[in-house]
């Protein structure tokens, strides 16, 4: 029994020495204060700041349920929504190997993406440096920092689930591309009035009044007398166009003057919204084709853009928008009226 003792302790002692040095940072295991970098609750982050090696920021604040870039344009929901899936389903893919972690370091130091992450209170959670893929672009390099331990020794290699590629790109810092570019989000069709002008075809400008579920009317332009026989089918699904609708982004790649001249031109259409809390304008404009572009027919030169056309809102702003999205508002009065009803 005394012999099985000093066994026992010194087997204990052995034990107690591996579960030390397993975490140690030796390349081939994982310390939890380096490779911590999950937020497993992320509606409680309220602020997140991206910095790049060019010396370039943005802040991104939650504000009454949706996110500011900058405190000063609302942040694209899809661009916010991927950051958030991604730190909280950020994984460590594998350890740098001891021997690359000088060079892994001497280029992230060069070239890493700062992402600090704050909770609602602005309290400062974690941070994250981001740097390169890897040369199989199957996952990134990244560092992290954190309150309770600092910043960690060696990087790691780091992937999301679900996804198998490089994060970097994720984190920009040009203000332009974090613009939300939603413009109309009439999900429950909370809408009163759509008024809708073609300058150049007064006759096929119209008015729509929405009381809600069936109470709709229609109105020429500048008349204050409804039809009293339309496709109300057809204007129901006209009117689901102002569900979601979007920009495409505002690089125009125009100088300011080019952007003035396009402006001072007549649009081809005009979109009025009234709803309970606001009125919004939209102006849309035929864009010239880039060059070598043809009609359906391969071989006729376009005269406009077949793809996208030019836009502005309330903000006085222009824009480019996807022809797709928006030719679809371009119905004219005559499509709701039809000869055929009773």
């Amino acid at each position: 029994m005394k012999k099985i003792l000093p066994f026992a302790i010194v087997v204990l002692a052995i034990a107690a020495v591996a579960f030390y040095m397993s975490g140690k940072n030796t390349g081939t295991t994982s310390r939890v204060d380096q490779t911590d970098f999950a937020v497993k609750d992320t509606s409680q982050i309220g602020k997140i700041f991206i910095a790049d090696a060019k010396g370039r920021t943005i802040t991104l604040t939650r504000e009454n349920g949706f996110w500011m870039a900058d405190n000063t344009y609302r942040a694209r929901p899809d661009a916010i929504r991927v950051l958030l899936i991604t730190f909280k389903n950020v994984y460590v893919q594998r350890p740098v190997p001891k021997a690359g972690r000088e060079q892994v370091n001497r280029v992230m130091s060069g070239s890493a993406k700062k992402v600090e992450i704050y909770d609602l209170d602005g309290e400062w959670l974690k941070t994250w440096y981001v740097g390169h893929g890897t040369m199989d672009k199957k996952g990134t390099y990244m560092l992290l920092e954190t309150p309770q331990y600092g910043k960690a020794e060696a990087p790691y290699v780091m992937d999301k689930k679900g996804f198998l590629g490089m994060l970097d790109t994720r984190f920009f810092t040009d203000l332009d591309e974090w613009r939300s570019v939603r413009l109309l989000e009439y999900e429950d069709m909370d809408l009163n009035e759509i008024h809708v002008s073609y300058p150049t075809d007064e006759a096929a400008s119209f008015s729509i009044k929405y009381g809600g579920g069936n109470d709709i009317q229609l109105f020429a332009k500048g008349s204050d007398r409804p039809f009293p026989v339309f496709d109300t089918s057809l204007v129901k699904d006209y009117m689901l166009n102002f569900k979601l609708a979007s920009f495409e982004n505002f690089k125009t790649g125009l100088t300011p003057a080019q952007q003035d001249s396009v402006m001072m031109n007549t649009p081809y259409q005009i979109i009025r919204i009234v709803d309970d809390n606001r009125e919004r304008l939209i102006k849309l404009w035929s864009k010239a084709p880039p060059p070598g572009q043809f009609e359906m027919d391969g071989s006729t030169p376009s005269t406009v853009d077949r793809e996208r056309i030019y836009a502005v809102a309330e903000d006085g702003e222009l824009a480019l928008a996807q022809r797709l999205v928006w030719d679809p508002f371009r119905a004219p009065l005559q499509a709701f009226i039809r000869d055929d009803l009773p």
